[in-house]
């Protein structure tokens, strides 16, 4: 079965990745950050927020553009600011990822190159991680994959001698994408072998080309950064990069590493096909040595920041998924050399593929969208979008100041929204009528100037300016 399915395996890979993630996307109702990046999208495409981002009017610098700017792609095309626009981009950059993994270790074996391809893209396909995070809208699998498929090229280039002014022109722009999406950290994976495997081959030249490379490709992230940070929220920007400690809990927890913090739970997500991965850092003694580099190359992506991103107390098993690239490259070759000789060989394949399956029919078949907490959710999202559609054109005012203040859910407004402080209910804040959350409306009620038009469920409730109510010009006043 391997060696029928590696004949085509470009195809065969395309197509259990469609299976495995395209199914039924707008299902499962928005969850997460996904909210968020969706009012992005509908701030860009309504409004022209596409560098300065913007989230319900207000400045948005918690990751730069990129992202958005792939939903908002999408939902241009489609019509619509849906659960499919924020979700496909992560699907197709799984799939361009599991090409790219495929390509690499397809091109790093002397034998059997096509099932090397086939069981790297599958590898990176069902890997935990992957099928965690691909169907939900946010950065984590597009950066990964862009980061893999820049070094798909370095390393493809390299082995073939050739690596020009096309190659590092290709490389950079992957890497700038990547930043424009996660900042750099995710792009120190695969930048350490780039820099550092030159280096210990004394190819000198290479090493500062790939440091021009990657310098290069930071300087549209530096731009958006220098545009959009102030002095005020550079530091919060520092946090969400993980470089500095939460605001919420200044003082960082030493003690976790006396538990590896989490190190453990990195390793089950490169899972299943880890031990395949690990068994070719042994076998590499097997191969001509003019081939070990790329082994080498491949370990130094994988462990070093997979250690530094999961170990530290401010890491989390999810900062590595840039790993899931290398790991996956790494199980191509080994099964490759392998397949003919171990039982074992074979067997993780299917067994990697199995598993990815199970974990899917659970996810899509019995839990998207089949809760009573996402059927309650969805109900809320179609009452709120019936409602704000039968309102005029234009952006609606927003007041909602309490913790159970939901961007996913106001997502599917369909419009813009923009929020309104409780001392301006008696602005000009552009439109005569407004959503209120729950512990907002005894606020607006006691206001006096505006009156209910529908309720929202149990969670809000829209209102219309009452006709006789007075209107003044406040400060701030809003700007449309």
């Amino acid at each position: 079965m391997i060696q029928q399915a590696a004949k085509d395996w470009l195809l065969v890979v395309l197509l259990i990745g469609a299976a495995l993630y395209l199914p039924f996307l707008d299902v499962r109702p928005l969850r997460f950050e996904e909210g968020r990046r969706a009012l992005q999208a509908l701030e860009m495409l309504h409004g022209g927020a596409w560098w300065h981002l913007k989230v319900l009017g207000e400045s948005y610098i918690n990751k730069p553009p990129f992202t958005p700017w792939l939903i908002s792609s999408i939902a241009f095309l489609q019509g619509a600011v849906d659960e499919i626009a924020v979700r496909l981009p992560g699907v197709l950059f799984a799939l361009i990822g599991s090409l790219a993994a495929g390509a690499a270790a397809s091109s790093l074996v002397i034998t059997d190159r096509k099932v090397a391809g086939l069981v790297g893209g599958l590898a990176f396909l069902c890997s935990v991680q992957l099928l965690l995070k691909t169907r939900v809208g946010e950065t984590d699998v597009t950066v990964t994959a862009l980061c893999g498929l820049a070094f798909a090229i370095w390393i493809r280039a390299r082995t073939q001698g050739s690596l020009k002014l096309l190659h590092w022109a290709s490389i950079a722009a992957c890497f700038a994408c990547a930043a424009l999406s996660k900042g750099p950290i995710p792009i120190a994976f695969p930048a350490i072998p780039m820099i550092a495997i030159p280096l210990l081959q004394r190819r000198y030249g290479q090493a500062v080309a790939a440091l021009a490379a990657i310098t290069a490709a930071h300087l549209p992230m530096g731009l958006w950064v220098w545009d959009n940070l102030s002095a005020s929220n550079a530091e919060h920007w520092a946090v969400e990069l993980r470089v500095a400690s939460n605001e919420a809990a200044p003082s960082i927890d030493w003690t976790k590493l006396l538990h590896l913090n989490d190190f453990p739970l990195a390793l089950l997500y490169l899972m299943p096909f880890l031990p395949a991965a690990a068994a070719m850092a042994f076998a590499r003694a097997e191969l001509p040595r003019e081939r070990r580099w790329p082994v080498d190359a491949l370990l130094l992506y994988a462990v070093p920041m997979t250690l530094l991103t999961t170990i530290l107390p401010m890491g989390k098993a999810r900062y590595a998924m840039p790993a899931v690239w290398p790991v996956a490259v790494l199980a191509g070759m080994w099964v490759s050399m392998k397949w003919r000789q171990l039982y074992f060989a074979s067997f993780i394949v299917g067994a990697g593929l199995v598993a990815a399956i199970i974990v899917q029919v659970v996810q899509i078949g019995f839990l998207d969208g089949r809760t009573s907490g996402q059927r309650a959710f969805r109900g809320h999202a179609e009452q709120l979008s019936i409602a704000l559609a039968g309102l005029p054109p234009g952006p609606v005012p927003v007041i909602w100041t309490s913790r159970d203040f939901n961007y996913n859910l106001l997502a599917y407004a369909g419009r813009r929204l923009y929020l309104i402080q409780r001392s301006e209910l008696g602005c000009r804040t552009g439109g005569d009528y407004l959503v209120v959350g729950r512990s907002d409306r005894g606020t607006v009620d006691a206001d006096g100037g505006w009156r209910e038009i529908e309720p929202l469920s149990d969670w809000g409730a829209i209102y219309r300016r009452a006709a006789s109510a007075p209107v003044g010009d406040c400060a701030p006043a809003f700007r449309p």
